[in-house]
């Protein structure tokens, strides 16, 4: 049997019960925390609780030092500092100022067309048109609908032998 190297049982729980930590224990006595861990738990000490063991560190005066921002604020000139630094042209999705879906502001989503649904509304373009953003053009549908409706536009077209209409969804926008 290995020699051991933790002190007797009554000295390890005098220490935990005195406010030190089974790191600090550990490093003491030249063993690892979760070997501190085991021989508490093997005795019958009931662990503190991870709120009882900050509690403990802040009234002794150890700092946290991994969480060691908690509580603070940045003053706002720091923090314009920061982010002027990725604002407008400097930021990597930047499309020119302008509104990447414009035809947002010109219908109101109410209900779905289809089901009268009022969850999870999205713009239909009828013509499967994304560049064409006239409001005759466009209908407000639920999720669902809307995929049913395009798979169904896809099976109709498989079955009659046609080509299925494909979107020309903008990939990043450009018309190609």
């Amino acid at each position: 049997m290995a020699n051991r190297k933790l002190p007797p049982n009554e000295q390890v729980v005098a220490w935990y019960q005195s406010g030190k930590s089974t790191g600090e224990i550990a490093e003491m006595t030249g063993v690892k925390p979760v070997t501190v861990d085991c021989c508490l738990r093997r005795i019958g000490v009931k662990l503190r609780t991870p709120k009882e063991a900050s509690l403990l560190r802040s009234i002794s005066g150890r700092c946290n030092t991994a969480r060691f921002w908690l509580g603070k604020k940045q003053s706002p000139e720091m923090v314009e500092k920061r982010v002027s630094k990725i604002r407008g042209e400097k930021h990597y999705l930047w499309k020119g100022g302008q509104n990447r879906r414009p035809y947002r502001n010109v219908k109101c989503k109410e209900s779905c067309a289809k089901c009268g649904g009022k969850e999870n509304l999205g713009f239909h373009h009828l013509d499967f048109d994304h560049y064409n953003d006239n409001p005759d053009n466009l209908q407000v549908l639920c999720v669902s609908c809307h995929i049913s409706l395009h798979k169904q536009t896809y099976w109709d077209a498989i079955h009659a032998g046609n080509e299925p209409l494909r979107s020309n969804g903008p990939i990043g926008w450009e018309k190609r």
